[in-house]
Parts: C-alpha cells; structure tokens; sequence
C-alpha cells in the first residue's frame, strides 16, 4: 500500500536543490573599512591572507639557544594553559561538526510492538499484537541559507579557535623566554657579587695585613670600612640566590614540573648580546600574521554570518520528509513488502507574528558584529602600538648599552690603577674603595640593561607573530643536528 500526501513534493525538492539560497550575510565590504579608519592601511595590506600567512618560528633560539629550545618542547607538551586552550579548540570543533550536521537530512529508525484487548462480537475479550518498524527522514532545504551562515559562523570560529592556540603558544613562549632570561641575569649578577665579595675581601686582608705591619698610612679605622665594604658585599648574595631560586620555580609551575626540577637540571644561559638589523617597514608588513589579530578578524566575520542566519528566520522555511512503515500482527509479517506504507511531504512555513523576537535578535546579532569589529580593530591597534614600543625599546636600551660599555672600560681601568697605587702606599683606602664600588655599579647597570634588550627583543618577537628574519641563530642547528 502506498500513500503519497503531497503529490508535489519532488518539484519542492527540485527547486531546494537548484536554488543557490538567498543569501543574507552582510559583506565586510560594506562597512567601514577599519584598518583605512584608524590609518593603518600601512600595516595591513591584505588582511584576507592572514589565516594562511600565521607561521611561529623559532626565534627563542636567538635568546637561549639549545637550553631554552628543550625547555619551549616540554613547554609545548606539557602546559596546563595550552592543554586548556587545545580542548578549548576542540570543542569549537566538534561545535563546527554539529552545525555541519544541520545541513544533512535526518533519518530515524524506529520500531514498536503494542498489545490491545478487546471485545469480540461474542461479547468476550480478546487478545490482539501488532508490530510495526520504518524509517523517517527530514530535511530542511535551508532556502535562504539560515543552516549555511551558521555552519560557516562555527567553521570560522573553530578555525579562530585553532589560531588562539597559536596566540597563547607565542604568549607562553614569550613568558618563559624572559623568565629563562631572567634566571640568567641572576646567575650572572650572582658571579658579579661573589667576585665582588672576593674584591673586596683581598682589599680588606691586604688593608688589615699593613696595619697589623705597623704602616703608618693605614689606620683602625681603615680596617673597619674595608670590613663594612666587605660585609656588604656578602649581604648581597643570599637574596640573589633566593631570587634565583624563585625564579626557577616559576619556570617549574610554568613547565608542569615538580619544584627544584628546574634549579637541579638548569645549564644554560642566554645568549651573548649582539645587535641585530631590522629593515625599515619589514615588520609593518609582517603584523598580519600575528594569530590574535586573524583570530579577532575571524571572530568578526563569524558574527557577520550570524547577522546572516537571524535575518534568515524572517523567512519561509521549505522541509521535506519522508516515511517507510511496515506494519505486520506477527513479527514475520512486519517486513511483508506487500504490507509497507510509504509517504512523501513537503511543508512551507513563515513567520507571521513572533512578537519582534526574530527583529530583536538581529539587533542582538548586529551590535556583537559591531562589538567584534571594534575589538578587531582594537587587536590591531594594539598591535602596531606593540612593534613601535618595543623598537623604541630596543633603539633606547641599545644606545644605553654603548655607553654602559664605555663607562665599564673607564671603570675597570680606574680600578686596576687604584689597587696598583694602594699596594705600592700612593693612595688612600677610600679611593680604592670608590673604584671598586663605580665598577660593581657598572657591572651591575651593564647585565640589567643587557637582560632589558633580551626582554625588548621578546617583545618584538611577539609583537610580530614571530621572527622576520625566518632564520636560526649563528650557530645554532635544527632539531636533526643538521
């Protein structure tokens, strides 16, 4: 038995299939075009290409070299925060997968058994069963596209989703890179006290040793400042080595280790300072591939389809379903194909009245378009700001280090002439002194300022996606040994 409900079902499956769908979602086009508004046409030439152009390089080598390169693969492997952005992503993933399913028609099967009683014409009861097991499908043709613009809105937002990844990748890179920097000022400010404390101490044996030899250029009172200077000296040790200490267990949490892993396993040390060139405008044209600002675009074009699927629901919907029944009083006879029935419907619904709710939620949808569109232009405002700052950084603290340099060179000459007069009895202990103090000074000034032009150049590694110049450090070899 066949039973057709709608004898125009297959002309409305026709034109579900032949007809593109309206499409709803406003262009990007036909906004204003931010980056042109801000007047940052200059950094983003071609913003559609960002997806495709986010790469992260390895330019933590030029920091730490090998050392920190096997601490950025155990970052990489065993980060709670980046374990915590993955599943994260997967989720915007699987959400992409349920609105790809949307789009596919829907077939149930089902089957049900039923037992009745009833009165025959005797007047008594009796027993009767009945089976029964088909299929049923459904499928919305999606005519003005509603199911399209939030398949691609989900895709668009997992594929950001993917790109935040990136984002807090570089970001955690970034923070252990100036954690390991950090460690390293720390070891070496660590040697600069005790070669200081070893200074001083030489001037304060060779200060008590004349005055316990009866010289009369040295008195008591010399003795005690060469112990003060001494004694301040050593105070300075203990907290660099809890600093250190600290520091190590900061890189632990960061890495998911078991505290003191780091401090007993520690070898390395950043990589001596060398400047290094930057082509006038090479870094503007390179924002683009930073992961957060192609996130935020991304974001932003996923709300535009959004806007796409709410103005959809002013529209007619087209669904087409479809059934297969076998109906039997035994089980062998359920599967009878003398004994199906089979139906074929199409069904066209519009809104007439909904209170302003579908209106409503298309302004909901706009104003998160808006929103995200100010964020995105945010992102890449910020972005440009954090190139300029870290160049000026870099610029400034490179100039300083030139003259920390030449200051370090007077330093240590005045030094060594200090200590050849007071051995031969020409100068008095307090010049001696001084000397040693302005070179500490300058040592000290000269690894904070070199640690702040490792931290400068973190942050234009960042600022940029990455390094610009796609190459390795001089000397360093990839992970093949190569």
């Amino acid at each position: 038995m066949v039973s057709l409900k709608n004898t125009n079902w297959l002309g409305a499956a026709l034109i579900s299939v032949t007809l593109p769908g309206c499409m709803l979602t406003p262009s990007p086009e036909s906004l204003p075009t931010i980056d042109e508004t801000m007047g940052l046409e200059r950094y983003f030439s071609d913003r559609s290409s960002a997806v495709e152009s986010v790469q992260t390089s390895e330019w933590w080598i030029q920091v730490g070299g090998a050392n920190l390169d096997a601490m950025v693969e155990t970052l990489r492997r065993d980060s709670l925060t980046l374990k915590e952005a993955r599943l994260q992503a997967e989720q915007a993933l699987l959400s992409a997968k349920i609105a790809g399913g949307q789009r596919l028609p829907s077939v149930l099967a089902f089957s049900d058994i039923s037992t009745s009683r009833a009165p025959d014409f005797t007047g008594d009861f009796s027993w009767s069963e009945a089976y029964s097991a088909g299929l049923l499908l459904d499928f919305d043709t999606d005519i003005f596209g509603r199911l399209r613009a939030t398949q691609r809105a989900a895709q668009l937002n997992a594929i950001a989703s993917q790109l935040v990844i990136s984002a807090t990748e570089q970001r955690e890179i970034a923070a252990l890179a100036k954690n390991y920097v950090s460690a390293s000022a720390l070891e070496r400010r660590l040697a600069l006290a005790n070669r200081t404390a070893e200074s001083f101490r030489a001037t304060y044996d060779l200060t008590n040793q004349r005055y316990a030899g009866g010289s009369e250029a040295v008195s008591a009172s010399d003795v005690q400042i060469a112990l003060q200077n001494l004694e301040t000296a050593l105070v300075d040790i203990p907290q660099i080595e809890t600093d250190l200490a600290k520091q190590f267990l900061i890189i632990d949490e960061q890495l998911a280790r078991s505290p003191g892993e780091t401090q007993s396993s520690y070898k390395g040390s950043a990589i001596p300072y060398s400047h290094f060139s930057i082509s006038p405008g090479r870094p503007a044209s390179l924002l683009a591939r930073r992961p957060d600002v192609a996130a935020a675009e991304l974001r932003y074009l996923a709300a535009l389809e959004d806007i796409g699927a709410a103005r959809a629901n002013l529209y007619p919907t087209m669904a087409l379903s479809a059934s297969l029944t076998f109906q039997g009083d035994t089980p062998d006879e359920v599967f009878d194909w003398d004994q199906y029935i089979s139906s074929l419907a199409s069904s066209l619904t519009a809104p007439v009245f909904q209170g302003g709710r579908i209106r409503a939620q298309i302004q909901v949808e706009e104003a998160r378009a808006d929103e995200l569109a100010n964020a995105f232009a945010r992102t890449m405002l910020a972005a440009v700001i954090d190139v300029e700052l870290a160049l000026s950084d870099l610029t400034g603290l490179e100039t300083q280090r030139d003259q920390l340099n030449e200051a370090l060179k007077t330093a240590r000459l005045s030094n060594e002439l200090a200590q050849g007069r007071y051995q031969q009895g020409l100068t008095s202990l307090l010049s001696v002194l001084e000397t040693q103090r302005s070179l500490n000074a300058a040592e000290q000034n000269l690894i904070l300022t070199e640690q702040a032009i490792l931290n400068a150049r973190i942050d234009l590694f960042l600022s940029l996606g990455g390094d610009w110049s796609g190459r390795r450090a001089v000397g360093q070899t990839d992970r093949t040994g190569t």
